[in-house]
């Protein structure tokens, strides 16, 4: 099934700036949402996913030194005074770190 609408026309809420995609002369093209005639095949633009900041630090357990460590892929902080049962606090700053720095 087409997404493309052709039997009614677009309402103001359903274009992003005043504008709906149309299809025009082959391809699709942005245009007014008022500028539209029924039975042209129109499309609200689809509105872009939310950005995520990406997760910069990760927490890893290093079992030969027994301690976790968070690392961003190139650089690794040691927590030697965390034991094995201490991850909750070691993802706690592991988020403080990903809130924090860029």
């Amino acid at each position: 099934m087409s997404e493309w609408i052709t039997d009614r026309l677009p309402t103001f809420d359903e274009a992003i700036g005043y504008t709906v995609l149309k299809w025009h002369k082959g391809k699709p093209c942005a245009w007014a949402y008022d500028g539209i005639k029924l039975g042209e095949p129109w499309q609200p633009i689809p509105k872009p996913a939310p950005y995520v900041k990406p997760k910069r630090w990760t927490v890893e357990w290093n079992a030969d030194g027994a301690y976790w460590v968070l690392t961003d892929g190139k650089w690794r902080l040691c927590m030697l005074m965390m034991d094995w049962d201490k991850k909750d606090a070691a993802q706690r700053i592991c988020d403080i770190y990903n809130e924090a720095m860029p």
